[in-house]
């Protein structure tokens, strides 16, 4: 069976000028469709790897292409078709929950589409809390609002760091059978960043492992 490449890494590495090698050259094909788990220990390069194919980071060599297009030279281009959940919670937490995923969809030059973020709000379980201040609302309310964000600009490709490390496990387990849900409907491709072996097990459809150099 043939598979389309959505993202395609080639020979990328990362080094810094104290010698230190975050990378060495990874070449990697993710696929239209699939959700890829990476595993791997602290300090694999996991977190550096996530950068580079957004574009937060360069490569020191190789290349990153999303779509067939170079994330280098056609930053822009690419960087529209990811969406980003990261490790961080980074919210305007005297924003409602409507507001900041409505912004965060104009930032990527969206057009406004109300009807598309209350069906991401409801898929989330978050349409009760659209007029709640993010600052009154729980960690896992505020990885859902995060998630939400990430999807509505409609990504091809989504990008998770390690968003659910922080989170109880049950709030996670209904976070990752949500995510599931929501991919089985919208078809989008992801690239999920996680320590836990069976959240890769229950969300990817290909795991990968990350080790030191």
């Amino acid at each position: 069976m043939s598979f389309q490449t959505l993202v395609s890494i080639d020979e990328v590495s990362k080094y810094y000028q104290n010698g230190f090698e975050a990378l060495k050259k990874i070449n990697l094909k993710i696929h239209n469709g699939e959700i890829l788990a990476l595993l791997g220990p602290n300090g694999a390069g996991k977190t550096t790897l996530i950068n580079i194919i957004c574009g937060i980071v360069t490569a020191s060599a190789g290349t990153v292409k999303v779509n067939g297009f170079d994330n280098v030279r056609h930053y822009r281009k690419t960087r529209s078709m990811i969406g980003i959940v990261p490790q961080e919670l980074t919210l305007e937490i005297f924003e409602t929950v409507f507001n900041t995923v409505t912004y965060t969809r104009g930032l990527y030059g969206k057009t406004s589409n109300p009807q598309y973020i209350e069906k991401i709000l409801k898929d989330l379980s978050l349409w009760d809390k659209r007029s709640n201040l993010l600052n009154q609302l729980s960690g896992g309310m505020k990885m859902r609002v995060s998630i939400a964000r990430a999807l509505s600009v409609n990504p091809k490709f989504l990008l998770l760091d390690e968003p659910f490390g922080a989170l109880d496990a049950i709030t996670r387990n209904q976070l990752n059978e949500d995510l599931l849900n929501i991919h089985e409907r919208d078809h989008f491709t992801a690239f999920f960043v996680t320590h836990s072996v069976a959240e890769a097990v229950f969300l990817s459809t290909r795991i990968i492992v990350l080790s030191h150099n």
